[in-house]
């Protein structure tokens, strides 16, 4: 745009944590309840007119999220008083709390797209490894009773890092006449368990970006190494494999949270994370 061309609408980026329990994913799926559809109503209902939203992570049902980033059009001759960022957030937490929080609003510049002009997503897996179960983290965390050893997770988390193709551990979308078929290939930063200390295990993988239950289906398998049932060599073969079939296993939905999203040209999108509530 030159700088005599003026813009057609404004940006509105939200900063926004869910409880995903009671929604059945992120995105719009008609006759189910959704944490976008939801938000979009809210902001429909705030504003006056409907918006079309962009997400950093469409996160499956389930899933919850401490840092997740939205960003929507409005027309340039939207009244910017009703763009107040304070007072948009309590007004849409007073419609959607508290499944849903949103932490922050701001106007952003016309570039800014929180689908496409991500660079990497993190995501915290939490496993709650004790023999008893713990009713204050059951809807956040996946119990596992078994003894599991962190260093063979950690072992078998090695081969993942890098650009590969993870096609042995996504469901493939279904192709799409005149186009090419979907890339499974993504490129994982970091991948590695920590033990808190106090029960919880907690495995974070930071990538480029995720395909459908790839962190469930890598969180499934790497546990089955620390209960002693797969051997952590075996990670490489199975990826290598590109076969959905070595990897059919997921981890359930409840114990997994967006917690990061990086942005070229942000320090960090990063907040502070909090288990929902």
């Amino acid at each position: 745009m030159t700088s005599t061309e003026q813009p057609f609408s404004r940006r509105v980026r939200l900063f926004v944590a869910y409880d995903g329990g009671p929604f059945s994913g992120f995105a719009i799926n008609v006759g189910v309840r959704t944490i976008a559809g939801d938000l979009s109503a809210a902001l429909e209902r705030v504003l006056g007119h409907p918006v079309t939203l962009s997400v950093a992570g469409r996160t499956d049902k389930g899933v919850h999220a401490s840092v997740q980033v939205c960003s929507f059009d409005v027309p340039v001759e939207f009244p910017l008083h009703r763009l107040n960022p304070a007072r948009l957030a309590k007004s849409l937490n007073a419609l959607c709390g508290p499944s849903i929080s949103v932490r922050e609003v701001s106007l952003v510049g016309s570039d800014f797209d929180a689908r496409f002009s991500a660079t990497w997503r993190r995501y915290h897996y939490t496993v709650w490894n004790d023999r008893a179960p713990n009713p204050h983290l059951a809807a956040y965390s996946w119990h596992v009773p078994d003894p599991l050893l962190l260093a063979a997770m950690n072992q078998a988390a090695l081969p993942l890092l890098g650009q590969h193709d993870f096609s042995s551990f996504c469901r493939r979308p279904p192709a799409t006449a005149g186009r090419p078929p979907y890339s499974l290939v993504r490129n994982v930063r970091s991948a590695e368990w920590t033990d808190l200390g106090d029960g919880r295990l907690r495995f974070e993988i930071e990538a480029s970006a995720f395909c459908h239950q790839m962190v469930r289906s890598i969180t499934a398998l790497l546990v089955d190494v620390g209960r002693g049932r797969r051997r952590a060599v075996e990670v490489t073969g199975v990826l290598a494999a590109k076969d959905r079939a070595r990897s059919t296993v997921v981890a359930p939905p409840h114990g997994l949270c967006l917690v990061g999203v990086g942005y070229p040209t942000d320090v960090s999108l990063r907040l502070p994370a909090r288990r929902p509530s």
